[in-house]
């Protein structure tokens, strides 16, 4: 007979009561020791000496290891939620979350409230903090955006460009990418190389724009491009590495090929959807044939335009053509979800819509009412 069943028979011998107690104040127990593990990480992480094999000696990956050192390094500045871990009322399953979701204003705060939340719970708000900070930070990023040029002494135009990737910068690689793949050589010709190739993709454009007539007859629809997204498996979605908000989708719904791609915690992809086209090309040049220019007020602006949904999908909107207008890239990116202001009203009369500026008021209770729907 084995040791655990000698255990057994021990145990069965106890009264209900008593095994109730000792199994409380062994899980009290094993979150001590977990902490304790915690600290004793903390101290090898700042000492650079956690061997690369840490993760196989202690039967755990190294996506797991990652995140325990990252909650070691919160928990050093959280003074009330460490102390609740080292006094056993918290698992590791509620420490983790809890370390996303406290700092040193809310951390007495968050400790007393994880005791009793459930992990999932937790996690649920985690994620919304995660994703309400990142919609924030994703505002910042844009207003970083910029392209510098000078002219060198020998007679170039130089340059230096950053561009958020959620705010263009996807569009931009992979527009860039799919025409430098196109420039394949005449037969026996050898490629040229891949900096020369996008450098005349950029004077291309420019030659385009430079013959461009924001007054000409006809409207013009921007192109569509692909856009990979991964998800992980708890959710949170990324692009190029960065976290997005949930209102970026919103944003390039109609205006790109989206590719989800499901991910683990290490980053493998282990499940791929075919590319989403939500509104039809054939959608969007009716609708730009329609409005014939950018719909925000005194903007004359015809070519390459985007199509906006006046109410994103996340606050109930259709793909609908009386949910959708035509604006230019720079007006687009100041109306929701991400800017602050909504154009609404009737799109398909030509002084059916009107501008205005969205309240937080507003936010606040359309990120409820999304949310409500979702459960």
């Amino acid at each position: 007979m084995s040791r655990f069943n000698d255990l057994l028979d021990e145990l069965r011998c106890w009264e209900t009561d008593r095994v109730r107690r000792e199994r409380e104040r062994e899980v009290r127990e094993i979150r001590r020791r977990q902490t304790r593990v915690l600290a004793l990480t903390r101290i090898l992480d700042e000492r650079e000496a956690i061997p690369k094999d840490q993760p196989a000696k202690d039967g755990t990956t190294e996506s797991k290891a990652k995140r325990q050192r990252e909650t070691a390094r919160k928990l050093e500045k959280l003074g009330h939620l460490g102390n609740a871990a080292m006094d056993g009322d918290l698992s590791e399953d509620q420490l983790e979350p809890a370390a996303d979701l406290a700092d040193e204003d809310s951390d007495e705060e968050i400790a007393a409230t994880a005791k009793h939340t459930s992990p999932h719970d937790l996690q649920r708000m985690a994620r919304d903090r995660r994703r309400e900070q990142s919609r924030q930070d994703s505002l910042r990023r844009r207003n970083r955006r910029s392209l510098r040029k000078w002219r060198d002494d020998d007679g170039f135009l130089c340059g230096r460009f950053e561009i958020p990737m959620e705010h263009g910068g996807a569009i931009v690689e992979s527009f860039f990418d799919q025409v430098v793949d196109k420039m394949r050589p005449a037969t026996g010709e050898a490629w040229e190389p891949l900096d020369r190739r996008q450098a005349d993709v950029l004077i291309t454009l420019c030659q385009m724009e430079a013959g461009a007539d924001d007054n000409a007859s006809e409207a013009t629809v921007g192109a569509r491009v692909d856009v990979h997204v991964d998800i992980s498996l708890d959710g949170e979605a990324t692009l190029g590495g960065v976290t997005l908000p949930e209102e970026w989708v919103d944003a390039a719904r109609a205006n790109a090929r989206i590719h989800l791609r499901v991910v683990d915690d290490d980053g493998n992809v282990i499940a791929e959807d075919r590319a989403r086209t939500f509104v039809s090309q054939k959608r969007r040049r009716a609708i730009v044939r329609r409005d014939g220019r950018c719909r925000w007020p005194g903007c004359n602006r015809r070519l390459r335009l985007q199509v906006h949904h006046l109410q994103p999908s996340s606050w109930g909107g259709s793909d609908d053509t009386s949910n959708l207008a035509s604006v230019c890239a720079y007006h687009h990116g100041l109306l929701i979800p991400h800017g602050d202001y909504v154009l609404e009203g009737n799109p398909n009369r030509p002084d059916g819509l009107t501008l205005r500026i969205v309240t937080q008021a507003e936010r606040e209770r359309r990120r409820i009412d999304a949310m409500t729907l979702a459960t």
